[in-house]
């Protein structure tokens, strides 16, 4: 694994493992997840459960959030995959998750960004323009 050095502020050098991503999960925001405001749960124990097993810890980083700011959609995720953007909305049941994460090693694999699966295409927005994401025309990872 290739690693590369940082100097921090207090002077001590660090080696950083670069990773090719990162999948953050509002969780601990105003909206997602909380049932009692009518929103759908969150099977958060999943996403680490399959990021454990999947053993991606080195390659895609996870993190449960606070708000990432797309409220109206709820239970939104955002995946960053070397430096593309992809945002999901209403992801609230176990076969999304793991769809999600088949979708994730399925462009490791490729070394490209894929269109998503059938079962995660609805729940594709972009969440910085004015038009509606096509997910069939993600930019392709260039590494």
């Amino acid at each position: 694994m290739k690693r590369y050095k940082v100097k921090r502020s207090d002077g001590k050098t660090i080696h950083v493992v670069p990773k090719h991503g990162h999948l953050f999960v509002c969780a601990l925001g105003c909206c997602c997840g909380h049932m009692e405001d009518g929103f759908a749960r969150i099977p958060i124990e999943l996403y680490h459960a399959e990021w454990e097993r999947r053993k991606l810890r080195n390659t895609v980083h996870l993190t449960r959030t606070a708000c990432l700011g797309q409220c109206a959609l709820a239970n939104v995720v955002l995946l960053i995959l070397d430096g593309q953007m992809m945002w999901f909305h209403s992801i609230e049941d176990e076969a999304q998750v793991l769809a999600l994460f088949d979708y994730i090693e399925s462009m490791l694999e490729e070394n490209s960004v894929l269109a998503p699966p059938f079962l995660l295409r609805e729940n594709v927005f972009d969440a910085f323009t004015a038009h509606d994401a096509d997910p069939m025309k993600l930019p392709v990872l260039s590494r």
